[in-house]
């Protein structure tokens, strides 16, 4: 599985920025979750992530991080690391098929 989750913080205009580019990228990748975090709200999220700056993007397959981005991402290398992501993801899925059918 493929996750996206984006840091934020309701003062950072930046976080609006990334936002802004992010709008409507649900839609585009349908099978990947997507969660934002106010770091001011979820102090124990951002630190359990180590998550220091906003905006921070971070990109999971299969629960192991494969994207970081620090301050605002384009959206095409956005794109382009979550269809990495599901690769990696897809990836995984059918080795483990292989190995279970031999």
């Amino acid at each position: 599985m493929t996750e996206l989750l984006l840091f934020t913080q309701e003062t950072c205009g930046a976080c609006a920025t990334q936002r802004e580019k992010n709008k409507g990228i649900e839609d585009e990748f349908p099978d990947v979750k997507f969660r934002e975090v106010d770091i001011q709200k979820d102090l124990e999220t951002a630190e359990e992530y180590g998550v220091r700056k906003t905006p921070t993007t971070l990109v999971y397959a299969n629960g192991e991080q494969t994207a970081e981005f620090i301050g605002i991402v384009d959206r095409d290398d956005l794109e382009a690391a979550i269809e990495n992501a599901n690769q990696q993801s897809t990836g995984l899925v059918q080795r483990l098929a292989n190995i279970v059918h031999g």
